[in-house]
């Protein structure tokens, strides 16, 4: 049912932005290119730091600052959470928020919206769907390294949870607690979808929204620390921000004839930030 409602909404939002002109376009589609495009997105992305200036360094602290503070809650909390919550009530946060952040929901979701944009010659739908699908298989690459080498163990591996055990990349395999994959993937959709549809506000908050739950469900569930659910989804935000920034640059040149309610227009690209500039004349 949520998979449903979601691929529902979705198609609602690539319908309802602006009516689009027909036309023979070579933007936003499955190619060559597009397969290319990941190595130089994951590089984009991981490069984005060189690009900050004061106020994103000033975030950049608040936010590891905030991830010290969950990290040094991580064993009060826990027990919080296995103290007021049955192993039936765990098992459905579960059940109902890990659909959001498993590649089985969002890549067929992403897939959906592909077809629904190609089908009626809807770029702005196969955007969404080619950066939405880039930033989920970048997320999950960062998230399967990053367990690799931190080699945490959830909540329920051991007998007596420990938020402070890390072993390393030496470390058994079977322990792969942070960051939460669910977390970072699922936001680094909701950041692309949030980026494309920026002129409808309630496709980001629905999308942050359902990214929000699959962190909480993670950490209901007992499957990860706060430290690993918050680190997943503000690495996830930075992958798909990285993927928006590539991609602004990568399609500049692509300019979307549009009849909207207020007359004819066009949506560019422009290095950075996508413009839509609109006429008067009906």
């Amino acid at each position: 049912m949520f998979f449903r409602l979601s691929f529902a909404v979705l198609l609602f939002a690539s319908a309802s932005v602006t009516g689009q002109v027909k036309r023979d376009s070579s933007c936003f589609l499955i190619n060559g290119q597009y397969v290319v495009d990941y190595g130089r997105a994951t590089l984009t992305t991981a490069l984005q730091p060189i690009h900050f200036g004061a106020k994103q360094w000033i975030a950049f602290g608040l936010v590891s600052g905030a991830g010290i503070f969950a990290y040094h809650y991580d064993q009060d909390l826990n027990d919080i959470v296995r103290r007021n919550l049955s192993k039936d009530q765990s098992e459905a946060f579960k059940i109902t928020g890990n659909p959001f952040g498993n590649g089985l929901v969002i890549v067929p979701l992403l897939g959906g919206l592909y077809l629904h944009g190609y089908s009626t010659e809807n770029p702005r739908s196969r955007e969404a769907a080619l950066h939405g699908m880039q930033a989920f298989v970048l997320g999950a690459g960062a998230a399967w390294a990053l367990k690799h080498i931190t080699k945490r163990p959830r909540p329920h591996q051991t007998e007596f949870p420990d938020a402070n055990v890390w072993y390393g990349p030496s470390g058994y395999g079977g322990y792969d607690a942070f960051p939460s994959g669910h977390s970072l993937r699922s936001f680094a959709v909701a950041t692309v979808l949030a980026g494309v549809y920026d002129d409808k506000p309630w496709v980001g908050i629905l999308a942050f929204s359902l990214a929000g739950y699959s962190s909480i469900s993670r950490l209901a569930s007992g499957e990860h620390w706060l430290s690993d659910v918050f680190a997943g989804a503000a690495l996830g935000y930075f992958v798909g921000r990285g993927v928006l920034m590539f991609n602004r640059s990568r399609y500049a040149g692509c300019v979307e004839p549009q009849l909207g309610e207020n007359g004819i227009g066009l949506r560019i690209g422009l290095g950075g930030n996508n413009k839509r500039l609109t006429s008067t004349g009906k």
